[in-house]
């Protein structure tokens, strides 16, 4: 719209009129609730990355004997999926993308 634009002229001509609501607005802020102040939690992340850093260490721990992450992300390039060391390494990176894609969808 250019600035002659005889309806842009209307309409902030109309905006700028104050609509008399006799008190209504007032009454309407005064009743809700306080707003809660947000707290930035540092437990909630925490909690998330320690589940997933133990998790991790238990996937290795009971991990057949002999099973090595850098030999299962080296199964799984030549396409040997279902090795002892390639379904650790698998299930160690599905922890962490479980616990990122909880930290991204945290909306706090």
């Amino acid at each position: 719209m250019t600035p002659d634009d005889p309806l842009d002229r209307l309409l902030r001509a109309d905006a700028a009129r104050a609509i008399p609501d006799e008190g209504f607005t007032r009454r309407v802020l005064v009743s809700l609730p306080a707003a809660h102040p947000v707290r930035a939690g540092w437990w909630k992340p925490a909690l998330i990355m320690g589940s997933t850093m133990l998790g991790s260490v238990l996937a290795m721990v009971f991990a057949p004997e002999g099973t090595s992450l850098v030999q299962g992300f080296i199964d799984i390039m030549h396409s040997r999926v279902f090795t002892s060391a390639a379904l650790t390494g698998l299930a160690t990176c599905g922890g962490l993308l479980i616990s990122a894609l909880v930290l991204a969808a945290d909306v706090d």
